[in-house]
């Protein structure tokens, strides 16, 4: 007589839950335990990856869901399946992203179950210092979510004036403040966008 098949239960339990968030929107929530260096989530189940030159991979980008994976490719979520697209930025997150293959949401610093997932969201912008504002409510919260570099950043970010003293001294808090949550990285997304602006300044007539 052949033994029975064994039949595996119909029901697991997902680690994280896809639901209303206090800070904005959906947001990611866990259903266990996390610690450090634990994968709680994919960036994105289901997603395209286009090219970094791809004209539509610009245009995907304005809705800040897209991510730009080992400087060849940018990942687009299909935002009809949850994943951890939806995260939401926090001033002192729990999680972070690594964009390298498909994307990955990954634990920072232990996470309880009912917690919500955060992540750094580091956007730079430029002349849109409210762009913004941020509703993590951190202890810390910054009041912003970008760091926003001006025309005046960029003209006086080298001279020995006020201005140039009162930006280096706010590029210097920040940066502290991104060692303190180990998202140094941003710092090179900020060099890039201020040299595109004095470039951009010089050529002015």
């Amino acid at each position: 007589m052949s033994k029975p098949k064994s039949h595996k239960s119909a029901f697991s339990l997902a680690p994280v839950q896809f639901r209303d968030s206090a800070i904005e929107g959906r947001g990611v929530f866990a259903r266990k335990r996390f610690a450090p260096g634990d994968v709680i989530t994919p960036y994105a189940p289901r997603q395209r990856r286009l090219t970094v030159d791809d004209p539509e991979a610009t245009l995907a980008a304005e809705t800040k869901f897209t991510l730009v994976s080992e400087d060849v490719w940018v990942i687009v979520p299909d935002t009809s399946v949850p994943g951890g697209w939806l995260c939401n930025h926090s001033c002192a997150p729990n999680a972070a992203i690594y964009s390298d293959g498909p994307g990955r949401i990954q634990c920072e610093r232990p996470i309880q179950p009912g917690q919500e997932v955060t992540i750094f969201y580091g956007w730079v912008t430029l002349n849109e210092p409210k762009r913004d504002p941020c509703r993590c409510g951190a202890k810390a919260c910054r009041g912003y979510i970008n760091f926003d570099l001006s025309d005046e950043d960029a003209h006086h970010c080298e001279s020995d004036t006020p201005q140039g003293r009162a930006f280096r001294e706010r590029f210097q808090d920040y940066a502290d403040y991104l060692a303190s949550i180990g998202q140094e990285q941003v710092l090179d997304g900020i060099a890039t966008k201020l040299a595109q602006l004095r470039a951009r300044l010089r050529q002015a007539p």
